[in-house]
């Protein structure tokens, strides 16, 4: 198969949804020759609008954690996958992201506080802001 400049962007949040959105997005690159990107949003806690530290916690240094697990059970060449960790609202990096991607692939939902609801902030979120075409995982 001919590789191609195609990039597919996929959300990576370490929850069941993005591990079969990976998946999804793993196949179709695999099929269309097109780069891989994983990439993990992260950010603060906030409350009351000021960010709360906890000692020895670091987000940046756990989506990186999530990211580099996600992209070890990735069958496609090295050169094929890149890996992006973004400081920010998950489904803005995801949005920004994917600007000049082929496709944008996010799970149904994710770890966020009602993860029961049948689409995630984030996924309803890049269905409405997404500048290229979306696909979500269930």
């Amino acid at each position: 198969m001919t590789q191609t400049s195609e990039r597919v962007v996929v959300g990576i949040d370490g929850s069941s949804c993005a591990e079969a959105a990976l998946r999804w997005a793993e196949r179709y690159a695999a099929m269309s020759g097109a780069t891989l990107t994983l990439v993990a949003g992260w950010h603060w806690p906030m409350s009351y609008g000021v960010p709360i530290a906890y000692e020895g916690f670091d987000p940046a240094v756990d989506a990186k954690q999530i990211l580099d697990e996600a992209a070890r059970t990735l069958t496609l060449p090295a050169r094929q996958v890149e890996r992006s960790v973004i400081e920010g609202p998950a489904g803005n990096v995801l949005v920004e992201a994917a600007k000049d991607a082929a496709l944008l692939v996010v799970g149904t939902r994710g770890h966020g506080a009602v993860a029961s609801t049948i689409l995630g902030s984030t996924s309803n979120y890049c269905a409405h802001h997404a500048r290229c075409p979306i696909v979500i995982v269930r």
